[in-house]
């Protein structure tokens, strides 16, 4: 079975009116009805509202860091408003 992960609160209508709310980082099966229609809701990503205790950097090695300050002797491409 493959599973996806909720990227925010998942709020689904029911049948007999009322909405079942469901926490970020919830599991779901990829197939799910609901999952099939909001596929934007959901990630494959297990690292989706992961808890712990303390950091952990190997979680989280991959993902992208921006330096948000040129370095010396170069300039940012950012306009003033």
């Amino acid at each position: 079975m493959n599973i996806v992960f909720a990227k925010d609160n998942v709020r689904v209508p029911m049948a007999d009116g009322t909405i079942r709310r469901y926490a970020p980082g919830s599991h779901w099966p990829a197939d799910d009805p609901y999952v099939v229609a909001n596929p934007g809701q959901f990630s494959g990503d297990p690292r989706y509202h992961l808890a712990f205790s303390e950091p952990r950097p190997e979680y989280f090695g991959d993902a992208p860091v921006e330096e948000a300050t040129a370095n010396p002797g170069e300039k940012r491409n950012a306009r003033r408003a």
